[in-house]
This record gives C-alpha cells, structure tokens and sequence, in this order.
C-alpha cells in the first residue's frame, strides 16, 4: 500500500517528524504542503495518506486547513494526522477541527496523534525551551514517530487525547487567528542590523516576503505565522513587535536551513 505523508513546517519540527514516520513505512512520499497548495485539487492520492504539522493557536495552521479542504481524498484507505506541539496544553483542537473536515468530505480520519517537540513559538509570555531540555524531546519525538509509523502500518484505529481539545481554540483565540493570520503580519519588523541575505524571503513557506532595496517587506497575503524568518534570521535582526527582542531563536538541528528553503 503507498504512504503519502504531506507536512507543513516553519522550524523543521514538522518536517523532522514526517521523516522519522516515513522511515517506518512501505514505498513512502513525503511532499510539501506550502509547495503543493496550488496543485491541491489536481493531486491523486490513494493508499494511507498522512498530514503532518505544527499546532498553532491549539488548531490548525491556515494553509493545513485549506490543503486538506481541497485535497481529493476519495481514494484513500487510511487517513492520519501528527500534529506537533511544544507548550504544555497547547495541544488541542487539531483533531476535532481535522475530523469535521474529513466527515464534510465523507471520510473518517483512521488515527490522530499529538507529538511534543522543543517549543518554537516566541510571542505573548512564551520563549523557546530550555537547552537542557532539547535532547530528550528530540529523542522522544523520534519514539512517538516510530510508534506512529506502527500503527499507520498495521491500519489501526487510534486517537491520542487532549484536556484542551475543545477549550483550547477558545482560551488561544484560534477563530481570531484563523480570520487574521493571512493579513496580519505587520507586527514583524528588521533593523538595522539587516545584512540583506534574503534567507528570511527563501525560507518563509508561503512566499510572503519580498525584498525592497534589500530589506524583508512582509506582503500581508499569505503569512501563516510559523515565525521561520525570525527564527532562521542569522544576525536575528527580525522581531514581532517588541515582545521577540530578547527571547530565543531555535532551528531543528537535525534539518538544514537548506531544507527549509
């Protein structure tokens, strides 16, 4: 049976999940979601499909939700979600919002899992993980993985819980985000520090940054918010408002910034 997984990623969480599955699976596929969005409706997809991708805002990230929306399903046997997360309680509404989803198309989803990895997300009173803390969620999310690509093997039923499945979107305020989140990017800013690499423009998923006599333009059409531009910034000149100034950065190291891009 093919294994399609699809995975959406800022920091390379995502993406290192998604590969740690696929290294468990029969004849897998792992393929962009950001690079495939425009082809979603023309995609024929059959065997066990997977959708791998960070939790924000305790839901979907935007470009996900559109992506499964159009994809056509119709032939598939198994459907599963991973949806990594880092901070504690953060780990809810992606499954309840992915099986609406697929119960609109008329599909079931077969199994749900929620993996912790280090927590990338910057804004409000978060900062990145503790260093100390890193290898242990890098090497549990590596055993989560592994028992995921069991269960997507074996075809299992499975669904991993969560006390802020159906709170958590209310107290994050997901509805707002998910109205928002294209548009709303003007809180991100550079200063003068700026070397003009163009790296925040490559590596940002969507394509939303532009260059202007070589400073980052943020286009307001198709941010997500993964926060990949200011984390991957190399002289972190890129901040989101005031409240990034003096917190970390954090990268996957197990994925090159070359595979961001």
């Amino acid at each position: 049976m093919p294994h399609t997984t699809f995975y959406f990623t800022g920091t390379g969480n995502s993406l290192k999940v998604a590969r740690d599955i696929a290294s468990g699976l029969e004849t897998p596929n792992i393929i962009s979601i950001a690079e495939n969005i425009d082809k979603a409706t023309k995609l024929a997809l059959q065997g066990a499909i997977g959708f791998v991708f960070p939790v924000y805002y305790c839901g979907l990230p935007q470009l996900v939700q559109e992506f499964i929306s159009l994809t056509n399903l119709s032939e598939a046997s198994y459907i599963y979600v991973v949806c990594t997360y880092g901070a504690m309680g953060g780990n809810g509404g992606c499954i309840s919002q992915a099986r609406k989803i697929l119960k609109n198309k008329g599909k079931v989803l077969n199994a749900a899992f929620y993996v912790k990895c280090v927590d990338n997300f910057i804004l409000w009173t978060w900062d990145v993980t503790p260093k100390e803390k890193h290898t242990a969620l890098h090497e549990g999310a590596y055993k989560k993985s592994q028992e995921i690509a069991k269960i997507v093997l074996e075809k299992k039923r499975y669904r991993d819980r969560s006390i802020t499945e159906y709170i958590g979107p209310i107290l994050f305020g997901y509805g707002h985000f998910l109205k928002t989140v294209n548009f709303d990017d003007k809180s991100f800013n550079v200063s003068d520090d700026c070397i003009s690499c163009e790296l925040c423009a490559n590596v940002c998923p969507t394509k939303n940054i532009c260059l202007n006599d070589g400073q980052p333009v943020w286009k307001s059409e198709k941010c997500q918010r993964c926060l990949a531009c200011l984390h991957l910034c190399p002289v972190a000149c890129i901040q989101y408002g005031k409240v990034t100034a003096k917190r970390s950065r954090y990268k996957n190291p197990h994925i090159s910034t070359k595979e961001l891009i």
